[in-house]
């Protein structure tokens, strides 16, 4: 069962924990009660059918209602974990909290887990307390949690509840949910970076042949235009260079534009590159300002995105420079 507040992420937290559980061997079934806010059902079903993920439709518009119905749904249909989605409001009222309290002793589910902003600053010791007065909880799952190291509203849940945090949400994709692993939390607010992560995440989106290639050209001084083009479509997969680069410990000094990750900056960087010829690809040095309006008018792009992208060329050749090897990355540890 998740609880939180409105706005927070439980409808795709669900639709996450899902998916994680699905890959776990489990038969899951999503489950919505939140008949308060408009669309909330319609949001989950959607993220159901977009990743293979049952949902289970109920129009009796009533919380207890449908938790009847469900569980004999799921004896019938196989279904072994069941995971549900509850209303949530601006800020925490009565009407909610006497809502979620019958909802819990009806479910009595085996995890009651508060989702929460890691973004929310000072207010997730009031927001903590608020829900655990009402509910038994038993762990938290913590949504933003891509763009920097949080460790506040971490510590202020642990505080307040005892209990422990069980997921981070790292990005808006149907994958981008890790089990929490506080080590690693406490290492990237010391700047030493989490390159345990880095690389879990460079294993799914970058094979071990393709890594081998990479830390060859690296090593030989080789890594062209092509290369950059392979590495930038294979980085989107990881939520690209802005989201990677918060894990690595040099991270600090290297400045790279916020939309890098940008899966529409990620193409038009594709398409700039596919307009150069076949030697500018390969020696890059070579692209003086004729070339460049060329190439910007031939990719239907200003210069200045020609600019910017040889400048994020030679910026991503400097950092993987730090990199010669395997062996070299686990040393950040």
């Amino acid at each position: 069962m998740l609880v939180g507040l409105q706005g927070n992420g439980k409808t795709t937290t669900a639709a996450k924990i899902a998916k994680f559980l699905k890959g776990k061997g489990y038969k899951p079934l999503l489950i919505p009660l939140d008949f308060k806010r408009p669309g909330a059902h319609e949001q989950l079903v959607f993220l159901g059918e977009r990743n293979g993920l049952p949902v289970f439709k109920d129009s009796s518009g009533e919380p207890v209602s449908a938790i009847k119905d469900v569980v004999s749904y799921m004896e019938e249909q196989g279904f072994n974990i069941g995971i549900v989605d509850t209303a949530g409001r601006k800020e925490i009222d009565t009407d909610l909290m006497d809502e979620l309290k019958i909802v819990h002793e009806v479910l009595k589910p085996q995890e009651t887990l508060l989702v929460m902003d890691s973004t929310i600053g000072q207010g997730a010791l009031r927001v903590c307390q608020g829900f655990l007065d009402f509910v038994d909880l038993t762990g938290g799952i913590f949504t933003k949690f891509d763009s920097s190291a949080k460790g506040g509203s971490v510590l202020s849940f642990r505080y307040v509840t005892g209990k422990p945090v069980k997921f981070v949400g790292v990005g808006e994709k149907i994958d981008d949910l890790e089990t929490f692993e506080p080590e690693r939390l406490i290492s990237r607010i010391l700047g030493r970076g989490d390159i345990q992560t880095l690389v879990e995440k460079a294993q799914k989106a970058i094979s071990e042949e393709e890594s081998v290639k990479l830390l060859k050209k690296v090593s030989e001084g080789s890594f062209d235009l092509n290369d950059f083009r392979e590495e930038l479509q294979s980085l989107a997969k990881m939520g690209g260079i802005s989201s990677i680069a918060s894990y690595l410990p040099f991270a600090s000094q290297m400045k790279l534009p916020a939309n890098f990750s940008d899966d529409k900056m990620t193409r038009k960087m594709v398409a700039i590159i596919n307009s150069m010829t076949k030697e500018e690809r390969e020696n890059p040095d070579i692209i003086n300002g004729s070339r460049r309006e060329r190439i910007a008018k031939g990719a239907g792009v200003e210069k200045y995105d020609v600019n910017l992208l040889l400048k994020n060329y030679f910026n991503f050749k400097k950092l993987i420079k730090n990199v010669k090897s395997i062996d070299s990355i686990i040393k950040f540890r």
